[in-house]
């Protein structure tokens, strides 16, 4: 069985922390491994080159992003599933750090353009394993046979006429196919995944994370993330 692990690396750089993770994976047994690292211009780009080469070339796809740090059996942990599109839990980046497992809960049209409306979803106290219907690709794993059910471009960006707003990334997109083609993501919440912001931030942080970030932006003047207070 062959493995694609790709990692997105969306700047010129990648963040050391990441790096330093890479050679402490513990490699699956039975499985022929191959880490590639994927730099096109957008993340729809890179993300539609990683899923075309695991289409015709291996077995299951995992997608890691260099902005995240991986428990060091996460690769073995998450091949122990069989579902076909399955993630690990997630916190976003930025703030309000929210758990990034979401609900569609119906579609609405913006100007003659069709997008899913969705909300963040509450985490089942006493599952390991649940289902959500959209989540970011940097803790998923798919089968790539699942991907000859899904219209091209499997990931996209949804903008509006003019071009200037961004209705929906190219990640809630392709979840977004997925609901629509009937396959549902299963979420493992016994494997946590933490962003590299100013500090790793999981969802065992997020709330204390949330409140210094209110307290940090509460005064005047210019906000440390650029927004006016």
């Amino acid at each position: 069985m062959k493995l694609l692990v790709s990692v997105a690396v969306s700047r010129e750089w990648s963040e050391t922390e990441f790096l330093k993770q890479v050679g402490r994976f513990q490699a699956p047994i039975d499985w022929q491994v191959k880490f590639g690292m994927f730099q096109q211009f957008t993340a729809a780009e890179r993300h539609n080159v990683m899923a075309g080469e695991a289409f015709y070339n291996y077995d299951r796809l995992i997608f890691m992003d260099t902005d995240q740090i991986y428990p060091h059996d996460y690769l073995v942990r998450m091949l122990k599933h069989d579902e076909p599109v399955v993630t690990a839990l997630n916190v976003s980046r930025y703030y309000p750090y929210e758990v990034t497992t979401y609900k569609i809960t119906d579609e609405k049209e913006y100007d003659g353009i069709v997008i899913p409306h969705y909300e963040e979803m509450s985490l089942p106290a006493n599952k390991r394993i649940f289902e959500c219907d959209l989540t970011g690709t940097g803790g998923m794993m798919l089968d790539p046979k699942i991907l000859q059910k899904l219209p091209q471009p499997y990931f996209k960006d949804i903008y509006d006429k003019e071009g200037c707003r961004r209705l929906l990334p190219d990640d809630f997109y392709f979840c977004w196919q997925l609901y629509k083609a009937g396959i549902k993501i299963v979420v493992d919440q016994s494997i946590i995944l933490s962003h590299i912001g100013k500090l790793m931030i999981n969802v065992y942080n997020r709330e204390d994370m949330k409140k210094a970030w209110q307290k940090v932006n509460s005064g005047w003047g210019i906000t440390k993330d650029g927004k006016a207070a």
